[in-house]
């Protein structure tokens, strides 16, 4: 999905509405996650929610005992989420960024030094749809598992990438985040999600697994596979 940064979105520019369903995605209660994004705006939290519930963004999950409404993106709102506001892309330049994300997977998963295995790459999105040129970005799925499980060898590892990270969390994902730049290589038109695509779309295509690449290196059977 690409749109915008004029694009106004529920009532709301773009930017912000894009903004507001990331907090959303995957996540509940409405005004810890809004409040902070809103600060400063003319935009109501009661409006905002009203107005991207009423636009197909967000849903009513459950009401706590408490009368609290709890809420999460549906489909729409992910693809929002998701959603790219630089310039298109030419057809030819997104074959040739698929070809080299294909490379670097086949190179990643050869080099059985790496504490996380690609288990597949999925693409959606306009990149399906060969009459669509230009188009958005080149929207991709990953599932991948981990060939390191011991904590200790993980925080090791971690230790001697010699970053910094403002949160523990970051810390503790660092492998996750290593891949995903490692496949993106600075593009800001290859989009990974490591969400199930299969909430958002029925069309989707397998470009890589593991399972079909001759060259990459088996993970342990103890390996932890994070996705679907």
């Amino acid at each position: 999905m690409r749109v915008s940064k004029t694009d106004s979105i529920a009532g709301l520019p773009a930017e912000l509405a894009r903004a507001i369903a990331r907090k959303f995605r995957g996540r509940e209660g409405v005004a810890d996650v809004v409040a902070d994004l809103l600060d400063g705006t003319e935009f109501e939290l009661e409006a905002v929610v009203a107005g991207l519930e009423a636009a197909g963004y967000l849903e009513k999950i459950r009401v706590d005992n408490d009368g609290d409404v709890w809420w999460d993106t549906t489909i729409q709102g992910n693809a929002l989420a998701m959603a790219s506001f630089g310039k298109p892309i030419s057809r030819k330049t997104a074959d040739r960024l698929v070809t080299g994300l294909l490379e670097r997977a086949r190179d990643y998963n050869a080099d059985p030094g790496n504490p996380t295995f690609i288990n597949t790459l999925r693409v959606f999105g306009s990149y399906l749809s060969p009459e669509i040129d230009p188009l958005g970005d080149v929207d991709i799925e990953l599932t991948y598992g981990r060939r390191i499980t011991d904590q200790k060898a993980l925080a090791d590892y971690t230790r001697a990438s010699g970053r910094s990270f403002n949160t523990y969390v970051d810390q503790l994902l660092w492998p996750q985040t290593e891949l995903v730049l490692h496949l993106k290589k600075r593009s800001a038109f290859i989009n990974i999600t490591l969400e199930d695509i299969t909430r958002l779309t029925d069309r989707f295509e397998t470009i890589y697994s593991i399972d079909a690449d001759p060259q990459a290196v088996r993970p342990p059977a103890d390996s932890a596979l994070i996705g679907r």
